[in-house]
């Protein structure tokens, strides 16, 4: 046989081949998505609530100590966090929350009470369902809160399901900031605005800050944006307010704000856009609400030694008039 022939016959044979089946299991990424074992999905299920469980103990130290800087934006403090299932949800994490909390695309679940708080005290329990609000029917996780915040009441009228039966809670709620923070599993560092006055942390963000006083500064920046009404506008200058009012937020609920310049550097890091006080050619829709500068992290340490100044000296944690 010629070289020729060898050629065109090799040719020919890696053609035959290249068509031929495949023989064997499909790949994973190939396979339906049924097979997750039970145990799995529910470790997930309680890793992503762990998660929840700690914004809420983090912000609720920040809204209720902090109630001073609020101004007129104060609610009825429960200190709970509730699920409502979502259609994103895989379908091996939903079943799972369904076998843990019984959620359905019906329910509002409770998946954390904080212990000391209104309703931890009052004895609303990890596994209840919320379906009314002084007898107000609630359809949405949001809703459970706007609808205390509406009643411009101590005592809120709570009324839940529990193994099947209805339980009514008078829970006598303290003052505090009234936005809510809640979580959205998403792994990059963001947080975004959600209905109303509330907001999402992601479950990146909270994975990144490694001490509950890191995710006090993310969290207290956060509605320091929401206080000073700076939800919508962008760029240096407003970062930087929200980062004065928000590093004392953090400090009066007895955060280290002192770790703020390293926390926000270990951000720069995770955002190369960030490191110029010039973002125009990535526009704001890239950078976060924390997008770092150089003009901003100045401002952070400036901000942090005059907290530290008047701690020594005793003084009223109040930011300075800008």
């Amino acid at each position: 046989m010629s070289a020729t022939s060898q050629y065109l016959r090799a040719i020919a044979l890696g053609t035959l081949l290249s068509c031929a089946p495949l023989v064997g299991p499909p790949s994973p990424i190939d396979r339906p998505n049924t097979t997750l074992p039970a145990d799995l999905a529910e470790q997930s299920v309680l890793l992503q609530i762990s998660r929840h469980e700690r914004v809420l103990a983090v912000s609720y130290a920040i809204r209720t100590q902090g109630v001073a800087l609020c101004g007129d934006q104060i609610g009825p403090i429960l200190g709970l966090a509730v699920w409502r299932e979502n259609p994103l949800f895989s379908v091996p994490f939903a079943r799972a929350l369904s076998r843990l909390y019984g959620l359905d695309s019906n329910r509002i679940a409770v998946v954390a009470v904080l212990p000391d708080s209104p309703a931890g005290r009052a004895g609303v329990r990890v596994g209840d369902h919320i379906v009314a609000v002084e007898r107000q029917p609630v359809w949405t996780e949001f809703d459970v809160f706007n609808r205390a915040r509406s009643l411009n009441t101590a005592t809120i009228g709570l009324t839940v399901q529990r193994d099947g039966t209805p339980i009514d809670f008078s829970i006598t709620a303290i003052p505090g900031c009234h936005h809510e923070a809640f979580l959205e599993m998403d792994d990059l560092m963001l947080t975004d605005a959600t209905a109303g006055d509330h907001f999402y942390v992601t479950s990146g963000f909270v994975r990144f800050a490694e001490t509950d006083d890191e995710l006090a500064l993310v969290i207290a920046h956060e509605i320091a944006h929401r206080l000073a009404g700076m939800t919508a506008m962008r760029g240096p200058a407003v970062e930087i307010r929200a980062d004065q009012l928000g590093l004392y937020l953090a400090a009066l609920a007895g955060f280290d704000v002192s770790i703020a310049p390293a926390f926000w550097d270990r951000v720069a890091f995770e955002q190369p856009w960030s490191l110029s006080n010039d973002v125009e050619p990535f526009g704001w829709s890239r950078v976060p609400p924390h997008g770092y500068m150089p003009s901003r992290a100045a401002a952070i340490r400036n901000i942090t030694e005059s907290i530290r100044k008047k701690s020594e000296r005793g003084e009223r944690l109040r930011p300075d008039s800008r």
